[in-house]
């Protein structure tokens, strides 16, 4: 049996973000009135623009916010775009920066919640040990194990996001295994999900990487139509590997991709692949199980 996504309309925020800076590090946030905690958003050396910008990342916010929610987004301090994972929370900047970003949006600990992807999500697995967090949600990363086996601490409640082609952190990780192990042991809630590889439906790249493109319907189902016919795509239209094993060389960009098609395209056929990026498929799932650490 075949399966499809059948959400691809791009968001729209009807909110206004501000920019702003801790020690000098980049904070991208918005606060709602009323706003019932804050979710510090950590990107996985992309930056943290990508929330804002990126499509699966956008609608994850959008939900957070719906929901009442604050974002922010921390750049880390290194020129690197990763963070720090030593774990010292005097010397480390992007430690000591994310205690400053909760002080200036006015937040304390028991209002905070992390969520993070790829190397990002194995930082704010590091920082809840410093800085605790009421939850945490973790895409494509296994988390530091440290966080998990804290002799001192109880581990957060902590809810996973792995995709089942991801080459970096399988489903099967040992660590990402054994993490779930030390959870289940502490008796702490935990959640996980596995991102299924989904088909491509014709209006599949009008959900790109970057919103701002605005693909037409007709040039993304003719790209669509392209993988297809030339076997990129398996019997129920699910791409037959991540991006960068894909033969773009059979697709024919339409006008309406106003960027290189595969810098446009490569984020949704990982997405759909179940690849290694943050997919926006479990946002509500991410939403409900803050709620219930609320």
């Amino acid at each position: 049996m075949c399966w499809h996504r059948e959400d691809n309309a791009p968001p729209s925020f009807t909110w206004t973000l501000t920019v702003t800076n801790v020690n000098g590090a980049t904070v991208r946030h918005h606060v709602p009135a009323g706003a019932i905690g804050l979710v510090v958003l950590f990107d996985g050396g992309g930056g943290g623009s990508v929330w804002f910008r990126l499509m699966e990342n956008r609608l994850q916010v959008e939900a957070l916010v719906d929901a009442g929610y604050a974002v922010a987004a921390l750049d880390s301090a290194g020129p690197s775009g990763d963070y720090d994972m030593t774990a010292d929370p005097v010397t480390n900047q992007d430690l000591v920066n994310v205690d400053a970003l909760i002080t200036l949006l006015g937040f304390g600990g028991s209002d905070v919640y992390y969520l993070g992807f790829s190397s990002g999500g194995a930082f704010a697995s590091l920082a809840t040990v410093f800085t605790p967090a009421r939850a945490l949600a973790l895409f494509n990363v296994r988390g530091v194990a440290s966080t998990f086996s804290n002799a001192v601490f109880l581990p957060p409640p902590t809810l996973w996001v792995v995709g089942r082609n991801d080459r970096r952190i399988p489903p099967t990780d040992p660590g990402l295994v054994a993490n779930w192990a030390a959870i289940a042991a502490s008796g702490v809630d935990w959640q996980f999900y596995v991102n299924e590889p989904a088909g491509l439906l014709p209006e599949a790249f009008e959900r790109i990487s970057d919103p701002t493109s605005s693909v037409s319907p007709a040039d993304s189902a003719d790209a669509v139509a392209d993988l297809r016919a030339g076997a990129q795509l398996d019997a129920c239209s699910v791409p037959v590997g991540p991006a960068s094993a894909i033969n773009w060389a059979v697709v024919s960009p339409g006008p309406s991709f106003t960027a290189d098609f595969q810098a446009e395209a490569q984020r949704q056929i990982n997405e759909l692949y179940g690849s290694h990026v943050l997919t926006s498929d479990f946002r509500q799932q991410v939403v409900a199980f803050f709620q219930a650490h609320t």
